[in-house]
């Protein structure tokens, strides 16, 4: 069997988009290096007034990547001033500038800080864009150190206030910042959710810059999901269009993006036994574009880009060489493996020499890998513990804990089995650390999830409706009140208030069946008494996620109104499905469907519910595609995923709120369908030891699943109809 290793991570734009923009500077202008001259000529002259609070910010702004000494004295200057004259504007820039230059030279702690000191000033003028600016920079910071939802947080924040100043160009960057923290903490469909929202505003404006790097995150999303092939028609649209506009580093990046996904797609192809001539092309072609790419990087003197790539090819070689291994090529694999080293120690060498401690531990992390391979475990235990001292010295749990798993490999392999047990404890003791019951209450407390967009719109046309009605109610009393007089008067205005009261009435009645719409009854009532709702864990629950094989080809050829109407008939089915079994259902993200058995109201039989739902929902597809079929329409194949486990569900966001589920299970629920079959209803371990007997399920062993693992799964063949108590 294939070992599986890290792959490296998909290299993204996000530092790059926006770059003049990402630490927003209201009312400042960003100058060339140039200027500084002139800025210092104009400061001897100028007298301690704003005018040179505003001055000592520009020139430091010049200094911020050169001479970053000198910005902050710049700057300490700028603060005294300000504070002296009581010039709270001239003194929050100059705080915040103090932020920027701290975290671009890696002071993060300072960074936020200083953001924080002026966010507080800014706060206390009401200057709500300089606020928003100031939640987006400390977005940037808590993203960069990992901590994605306090990014994600201040993210919201910013965006809140974006949309309430309706700044388009900026609320378009608050999107893609939040598409990208989604991604990174694995919330794949909010992920797309955000980014498909920034492509819109990108193709509203033929801004193809942007369309191009939308594209390339859609595709880095689709591959997180394992749809490889929507991945590369995303990718291969990115790239036509950066070659097309001459964005040199960008293009590279998507070919690196391509590369990466040839090598998956050949690893993959590797765990699943086959190591035909068609897989060693892939890994060709992925060393092929990553050489396109590198002569470009060389061309633009990128050192950092440059060591990304080599790192990037020195982990397909690796592959590659466990392909040789495989094939039972040993001199080829021996050759390999030399030859990814190389490219390895020159992505050393320049990450070395920069400093940049996370790209030395990627770089030690497939070293170690390599000689584990080659059986040299005395080395491979030499570069795993360097790559796990960095990991302590930088906080990554995810390296710290795959570093314990490989030291525990390593001693096993050279007998040493009780420090292979030590070893195996630790890393099954920080695993626990991280994924603990209290951590996950922790983090889901402060996750900033969104709302369906569905159900904003239909909350916000009620609203809009009730507002006209309520419009029309009173030009009618004043009308009345106008041309009528006493007793008349009297009788008319209480027939009018009579009405009112009736419209009133009706209109509450039609607000609270819509409340009932999007929220669960319990849910509702807690909302309307107390005006909010708390969420709740749920020891047990089962997922259910569906999706529609082959979707994004069908509406490529197929006319939107029409496509939305079928989309539509299926997904109204499996509403009706759902509510017949008690099944809760939550969102519909794209082509997807979620929904979950087991909440707000527990039943034991959630599994059983969940699955006997899901088969319906099959049964329904089955004669929906053969209607589909007689009228020469495409059919859509569905995938269904099934997982039972905990959950935290409740109601998020204020004005625009939306019932929804977070946690592990459905993650892996949604792995679930991902590695499940057109027409199939894929359930995982979990779900499977909940089932009756009743059910025919056959056993598929142990699949691959992305960032899972191997997870056993299995098909459910056999419906059978169990009488469903119905929920109160």
């Amino acid at each position: 069997m294939h070992t599986i290793t890290q792959h490296p991570v998909f290299p993204r734009l996000h530092w790059l988009l926006f770059i003049a923009a990402c630490w927003v500077l209201p009312g400042v202008v960003i100058s060339q290096n140039s200027l500084a001259d002139s800025l210092e000529g104009l400061l001897k002259t100028q007298r301690p007034d704003t005018n040179r609070v505003n001055l000592l910010n520009d020139l430091a702004w010049e200094y911020k990547f050169d001479d970053p000494e000198k910005a902050r004295a710049l700057l300490d200057s700028s603060v005294l001033l300000a504070k002296k004259l009581r010039f709270k504007k001239g003194e929050a820039t100059a705080l915040n500038f103090k932020g920027v230059v701290e975290d671009i030279h890696g002071n993060s702690d300072q960074a936020l800080h200083f953001f924080q000191q002026a966010l507080k000033l800014r706060q206390e003028s009401g200057d709500k864009k300089g606020v928003a600016s100031l939640y987006n920079n400390l977005g940037n910071v808590y993203e960069n150190q990992g901590d994605y939802l306090s990014a994600l947080d201040y993210y919201q924040r910013s965006l809140r206030l974006r949309e309430e100043l309706r700044d388009t160009t900026r609320t378009m960057r608050a999107y893609y910042n939040m598409a990208i923290v989604q991604e990174s903490m694995g919330n794949y469909p909010e992920a797309l959710d955000y980014i498909f929202r920034f492509l819109e505003f990108a193709e509203s404006a033929n801004d193809e810059y942007n369309m191009a790097n939308a594209w390339n995150i859609i595709g880095n999303i689709k591959v997180e999901t394992g749809r490889f092939e929507d991945a590369l028609k995303y990718y291969n649209q990115a790239k036509d269009l950066h070659q097309k506009l001459g964005n040199q580093w960008e293009l590279t990046s998507v070919m690196n993006n391509i590369a990466n996904l040839n090598d998956a797609i050949a690893e993959e192809k590797m765990d699943g036994g086959d190591l035909s001539d068609e897989v060693l092309q892939l890994y060709q072609e992925a060393i092929d574009l990553h050489q396109q790419a590198l002569r470009i990087r060389i061309e633009l003197e990128d050192l950092g880009g440059q060591a990304e790539i080599y790192n990037n090819i020195g982990y397909v070689l690796k592959n590659l060489g466990s392909f040789y291994k495989d094939r039972n090529q040993k001199q080829l694999a021996a050759k390999t493996w030399t030859e990814a080293e190389k490219y390895l120690n020159k992505a050393l060498q320049i990450r070395e020499a920069e400093g940049d401690k996370a790209g030395v531990m990627e770089v030690y992390n497939g070293l170690a890998d390599i000689r584990r391979r080659r059986h040299r475990y005395e080395e491979a235990l030499v570069f795993t513990n360097k790559y796990l001292q960095i990991a302590s010295e930088i906080q990554d749990a995810k390296f710290q804990q795959n570093g314990l798993k490989d030291l525990a490999r390593i001693y096993y392999k050279l007998g040493a089995y009780k420090k292979a047990y030590d070893f195996r404890k630790k890393y099954d003791q920080l695993r626990y650390q991280r994924f603990n019951e209290e951590k996950i209450k922790n983090e889901e407390r402060r996750e900033i999830a969104y709302s369906d967009r569905k159900k904003q719109i239909e909350i916000e046309k009620q609203q809009a409706e009730l507002k006209i009605r309520d419009a029309q109610l009173k030009t009618a009393s004043i009308v009345q009140y106008s041309l009528l007089g006493g007793a008349v008067l009297f009788v008319l205005i209480a027939l009018i208030l009579y009405n009112r009261n009736n419209l009133i009435k009706k209109e509450k009645q039609r607000s609270e069946r819509l409340l009932l719409n999007i929220l669960p009854k319990q849910t509702a009532e807690e909302l309307k008494k107390y005006g909010k709702a708390i969420a709740r864990r749920y020891d047990q629950a089962t997922v259910i996620f569906t999706d529609f094989k082959g979707f994004t080809q069908i509406a490529e050829s197929c006319p939107p109104e029409e496509l939305l109407t079928q989309l539509d008939e299926c997904f109204a089915a499996f509403d009706e499905i759902a509510l017949k079994h008690g099944i809760e259902k939550i969102k519909t993200i794209g082509d997807a469907w979620l929904g979950v058995a087991g909440l707000p109201v527990q039943c034991a039989d959630h599994a059983g519910r969940a699955v006997n739902a899901a088969l319906e929902m099959q049964a329904f597809m089955d004669e929906w595609r053969k209607r589909q079929l007689a009228a020469g329409k495409p059919p859509f194949c569905c995938r269904i995923g099934i997982h039972s486990g905990p959950v935290v569900a409740g109601v998020v966001g204020k004005s625009k709120f939306a019932y929804d589920i977070w946690g592990d299970t459905v993650n892996i629920a949604a792995r679930m369908e991902s590695q499940s079959e057109p027409n199939e209803v894929n359930i995982s371990r979990a779900t499977f030891d909940l089932l009756p007997d009743e059910f025919e399920c056959t056993p598929r062993g142990l699949i691959k699943a992305k960032n899972k693992g191997q997870l056993e799964m299995y098909f459910v063949r056999r419906k059978v109809q169990l009488s469903s108590t119905p929920l109160t």
